[in-house]
């Protein structure tokens, strides 16, 4: 094997490309310049360079908090989600809705980057919408007769907030199809978009409920329950542990709100309430707030510490005694109320005008 100092010298400088010398085999003489050349070029000896827009330091990473979760049980697909948005380590959003309606007889819940996620679920809408009105003929989507202006005029109340907010009804469309048009995008952005899905729905054309698992990627996964998200873990935990295939729907719907709670009490970024939806032949039914978030109660001593401070806290008003803690105030509990007046409200300054004009006038 020969090393010549000739074959690294069309590597440029300021290329990206790996200039690491070419081994020749004695029989090759002096060989090709450009087959050196490609050989330099190829993608085998490029270095792997970090994508501009990702952080160069992994420390700079926020990791987001999320449990959905998702059942089928009697030809039934049964959806569940917390209601938590964080970022970084503080919780943005209590109520932010995980559940997004994709057409009538499809859903999803997203967990990951909250704008990926209403970016894709808006073009999927969209898009079907759209195929939904003008390719009907094709199978792509199949508009509700009973919207106005078809079929006589007749006219349907809307049945999500979605149809309301953009004054059309969602057309009922072929899983498989929104599938291959989330895994397209998804594939596209080469794992930059994130979004994890759990997508179900009654598929009308095979008569079937199916549940669907979509990664960033774009791999999906047919499955009879699954959970994603930060709290998947323990969801998944409990879905394994309790799922049985005659469940009834009663059952699954227990069994998802469990599940998620599970996730909630083991996962910081998962909390707040819990949403719940539940698709079939018969149409969907979506829950918002099934759950309500839980408050903690204090126990007697926590009280009895918390009154004691208070008292220690009113007793000091009147001095110029500056007490320890961030911001003067101690360790005093959150449901204490100081007696100091910081600001008034505008309903209590408005209140005090009209008292101040009555007694005036009747003066």
């Amino acid at each position: 094997m020969l090393t010549s100092e000739s074959d690294i010298s069309f590597a440029k400088k300021n290329d990206s490309i790996s200039c690491l010398p070419i081994t020749l085999d004695d029989n090759d003489g002096d060989g090709n310049e450009l087959q050196l050349a490609l050989q330099i070029q190829s993608p085998l000896r490029q270095e792997s360079q970090r994508h501009p827009h990702l952080p160069t330091d992994p420390t700079k990473y926020r990791k987001t908090g999320t449990t959905i979760v998702g059942c089928i049980a009697q030809n039934t697909v049964l959806l569940a989600a917390d209601t938590r948005a964080t970022e970084g380590s503080v919780v943005a959003d209590k109520t932010c809705e995980k559940v997004h309606s994709l057409a009538k007889n499809v859903w999803a819940c997203g967990a990951g980057t909250s704008g990926d996620l209403d970016a894709l679920v808006n073009k999927v809408r969209y898009t079907f919408l759209l195929r939904g009105s003008i390719e009907e003929s094709i199978c792509n989507g199949e508009l509700d007769k009973d919207v106005e202006g078809r079929n006589g005029g007749r006219e349907t109340p809307f049945e999500t907030e979605e149809e309301k907010c953009i004054g059309m009804s969602l057309p009922k469309v072929r899983i498989s199809a929104i599938c291959r048009f989330i895994q397209n995008e998804l594939y596209k952005g080469g794992g930059e978009i994130g979004a994890n899905l759990v997508l179900g729905g009654f598929d009308y054309s095979t008569r079937k409920a199916v549940l669907v698992a979509i990664h960033p990627h774009g791999s999906m996964d047919f499955v009879p329950f699954t959970a994603l998200g930060s709290g998947g873990l323990a969801a998944m935990s409990v879905l394994e542990s309790r799922y049985k295939i005659d469940m009834t729907v009663e059952e699954a719907l227990e069994l998802v709100t469990d599940a998620v709670h599970s996730g909630i009490k083991n996962d910081l970024g998962s909390g707040s309430q819990i949403d719940t939806c539940v698709i079939s032949a018969s149409g969907v039914k979506y829950n918002r707030g099934a759950v309500e978030e839980e408050a903690l109660p204090l126990s007697k001593e926590d009280e009895d510490f918390g009154r004691e401070l208070r008292q220690q806290h009113i007793s000091r008003d009147d001095t110029d005694t500056v007490m320890e803690g961030v911001n003067g105030f101690g360790s005093l509990p959150y449901w204490i109320k100081s007696q100091r007046l910081l600001m008034e409200s505008e309903e209590s300054i408005e209140e005090a005008r009209r008292q101040w004009l009555d007694d005036f006038l009747q003066g």
